[in-house]
């Protein structure tokens, strides 16, 4: 009986550490933290957008609104604001599952309009370097919508992420 009970939990104990170890089930979310000279650090989580997620034996797919197919308003509770000063933005993945690459652009806020964008506007992005898991922002009295893609290794999982910076002094 012992030697079932001492079988059994180490099958126990073995599995979940198979599940612990491998992708997660669900999608990581994107939290963003803005630090710019003399202001308080300001942090708010991303709008999730189109997610592609697998893991071993299963997964799902999501589609969302591109980001200039919403409004500015629907940012307001993803918005960081810059106050006149240049700052950095930290990216922060929730759960330990660390994505291998991550990519960012942006477009004018004043194309989000919530209807579907011209080619000419869609096409209207900007690159946003990103080092490591810092973007690194600049005051000039402009407001963008970000969009945040980072994809996870081997597992052919994707998911993008949006939120809002307004440069101009308040």
């Amino acid at each position: 009986m012992k030697r079932v009970l001492g079988v059994a939990i180490v099958a126990v104990i073995v599995l979940l550490s198979l599940v612990a170890c491998g992708t997660p089930r669900t999608s990581p979310g994107l939290r963003v933290s803005l630090e710019a000279e003399n202001q308080p650090t300001q942090g708010v989580q991303t709008i999730q957008g189109a997610t592609n997620w697998f893991w071993n034996g299963g997964g799902y797919m999501s589609d969302s609104p591109h980001p200039l197919q919403r409004r500015p308003d629907d940012f307001a509770a993803v918005t960081l604001h810059l106050n006149g000063a240049d700052g950095e933005i930290e990216l922060r993945f929730s759960g330990n599952y660390s994505p291998s690459s991550v990519s960012a652009v942006r477009w004018r806020a004043e194309y989000a309009t919530g209807t579907q964008p011209s080619d000419e506007v869609f096409d209207s992005w900007e690159s946003v370097e990103v080092d490591g898991k810092t973007i690194r922002v600049s005051y000039d009295g402009e407001d963008y919508i970000y969009e945040v893609t980072a994809s996870w290794p081997g597992t052919n999982s994707f998911a993008s992420y949006s939120f809002r910076v307004i440069s101009a002094s308040e």
